[in-house]
């Protein structure tokens, strides 16, 4: 659950400030980019570990309301539920305090004997880097891959972090992405792996460590999107932005359930940028958008894309 608190300003250290109002809304990097996939018609659910407590209830509720599988969540007694404090500002920057707590604890041997068959089950397959500790995201990606599922990888965070919040080493990180189909970087990340700051670069030289698709997800410069065969450079909408939380996540689950059409890499990218563009005009992850309602605003924008969805 995502704990918003709706500020003039972000703080710095021993700094103090009334906050606007506060906002509770289910949230999740995996959980949010899922549910912009269920939201767009696609069959989702999540795997893995929740508390029985308040927020478990909330975040199955939510999942519930959007139509989503959820008979791949182990509810675990006497554990709290992953959460987040976020402050947003008037321009819709944003910090985040992550709290793990049991989706943190997910194993290598409950990924082989609970969630495995949910895996071998699916077309496409969405784990993340920022929270989960590295053994239990490699055995899951083994699993897809010796099952021919395509695999998403969103890499939340910089391998250092990672290596720093001791979810594993960055060798081991940089290792994984051998098995990753898709890899959507952070900009921080993709720019401390490769050296590289233009996006053709940093893309080449990911699609060097394994991937077959590399998606760079550029804000207000849209993204670009890149495989061994071909390029695109897509422009961004332009919105009134309230808040960005999230907008990464529904990138990811349009560019997701693009790559399930068939699209190329160009009406992908143009669907996943109105996809997070629309999420960043309300508060909250999961300020996300169903199928139709992004097809309108991307043919209100783009009058030529009729023809391509």
């Amino acid at each position: 659950m995502d704990f918003f608190a709706i500020v003039p300003r972000l703080l710095g250290p021993e700094e103090k400030i009334n906050a606007g109002r506060m906002e509770i809304h289910a949230g999740g990097v995996t959980a949010n980019n899922l549910t912009q996939v269920a939201r767009l018609g696609g069959s989702a659910g999540w795997l893995g570990l929740i508390g029985d407590d308040e927020n478990g209830r909330m975040i199955q509720k939510a999942f519930i309301d959007d139509g989503m599988d959820l008979s791949g969540i182990e509810v675990v007694k006497g554990e709290r539920s992953a959460l987040t404090w976020i402050p947003v500002n008037s321009e819709g920057q944003r910090s985040v305090y992550m709290f793990p707590n049991v989706t943190g604890k997910l194993t290598a041997f409950q990924v082989k004997n609970r969630f495995a068959s949910h895996i071998k089950n699916a077309k496409h397959f969405h784990t993340e880097a920022s929270q989960l500790p590295i053994i239990p995201i490699k055995e899951a990606m083994r699993v897809a891959k010796d099952a021919n599922v395509r695999i998403f990888f969103d890499l939340d965070v910089t391998p250092r972090f990672f290596a720093q919040m001791n979810l594993g080493t960055q060798e081991e990180l940089c290792g994984a992405l051998k098995l990753v189909d898709v890899l959507k970087p952070c900009k921080a990340a993709a720019c401390e792996m490769t050296g590289e700051a233009d996006p053709r670069r940093i893309a080449e030289r990911l699609l060097e460590l394994g991937p077959k698709v590399v998606a760079l997800s550029q804000g207000e410069d849209g993204c670009y999107l890149a495989s061994r065969e071909e390029k695109a450079q897509v422009p961004a909408f332009r919105v009134n932005v309230v808040d960005t939380t999230g907008a990464g996540d529904a990138f990811l689950g349009g560019l997701s359930y693009g790559l399930l059409q068939g699209w190329d890499l160009q009406r992908v990218g143009l669907f996943a940028n109105a996809c997070a563009a629309l999420c960043c005009t309300k508060v909250g992850a999961r300020a996300m958008s169903n199928r139709e309602e992004v097809l309108v605003f991307v043919r209100s924008r783009v009058p030529t894309a009729t023809a391509a969805f």
